[in-house]
């Protein structure tokens, strides 16, 4: 491991962080416009750097294993959803702070309490870093893929984290201080398999199966199903076509040149 793809991992990690304050820096007029069309962008780029990206080179470092992994942890983030709270993505009410791009970690038609949220939001946000930095062990552009998916997703659960603190109360200042906060965990994550990867290399190719099945759960069965929401669905089609496309063409593009992987 040198010191360039320490560097990269914690460049990546600081844009995840300054994704987490979207929320409180774009306009609400904008987010209720372009936030549809950029939470089915997330499902595609997404579900693009899971199949592509992500269970190939699992599957390149643990072999039939990372398909084992990748399976519990796709069941395991269903359970932990199914036990508190439905996880959706409302992009229109977040935009407009009203029912919010809602995390729910409460049960269905509780409200969610802001250190429920955050906490969620802190171990979300821990294996986020955890992906991106085993994903740039393996190549630049394996990372490079993995980030962008992480932070393109970040927007609109970030933007909804946002939403939720505001609605309970919380000024723009405090809110924006404690989502700034509980981003810094995402550099545990990373931290911790970069360091775990040098006493256990096959620690890299777990957790990008785990990444896998994880992201494979939030593009398909939270960010998917907004494609079928709303007047404005061209946009999402749009959308979730165009993030395909891009992780899509970045990828046989790397092939066509001759590039890892």
């Amino acid at each position: 491991m040198d010191s360039g793809t320490v560097l990269l991992v914690f460049l990546a990690v600081g844009l995840d962080g300054l994704a987490g304050l979207a929320g409180g820096v774009l306009s609400e007029r904008w987010l209720q416009r372009r936030l549809p069309a950029l939470v089915a962008f997330a499902a595609g780029t997404l579900l693009s750097t899971v199949f592509l990206e992500v269970l190939p080179e699992a599957v390149e470092a643990r072999g039939e294993a990372a398909f084992a992994w990748a399976f519990a942890s796709f069941v395991a983030l269903a359970l932990v959803e199914w036990a508190l709270g439905h996880h959706h993505h409302d992009a229109e009410a977040a935009a407009g702070h009203a029912h919010g791009h809602v995390h729910h970690h409460a049960h269905p038609g509780a409200p969610t309490l802001p250190s429920a949220l955050l906490a969620s939001d802190a171990l979300h946000n821990v294996g986020d870093g955890a992906a991106v930095a085993a994903a740039f062990l393996v190549s630049p552009h394996a990372g490079f893929a993995t980030a962008f998916a992480v932070i393109v997703h970040e927007l609109p659960q970030e933007v909804g984290d946002y939403a939720l603190l505001r609605a309970a109360g919380w000024s723009r200042a405090r809110a924006l201080v404690a989502l700034g906060a509980v981003q810094l965990t995402a550099a545990v994550g990373a931290a911790g398999v970069l360091l775990g990867t040098e006493y256990l290399p096959s620690l890299q190719g777990t957790v990008l199966a785990i990444a896998g099945g994880s992201f494979l759960y939030i593009g398909a069965v939270d960010l998917l199903p907004e494609l079928r929401r709303g007047p404005d669905s061209r946009q999402r089609v749009v959308g979730f076509l165009c993030g395909l496309l891009l992780i899509g063409g970045l990828h046989f593009a790397e092939r066509f040149t001759g590039g890892h992987g």
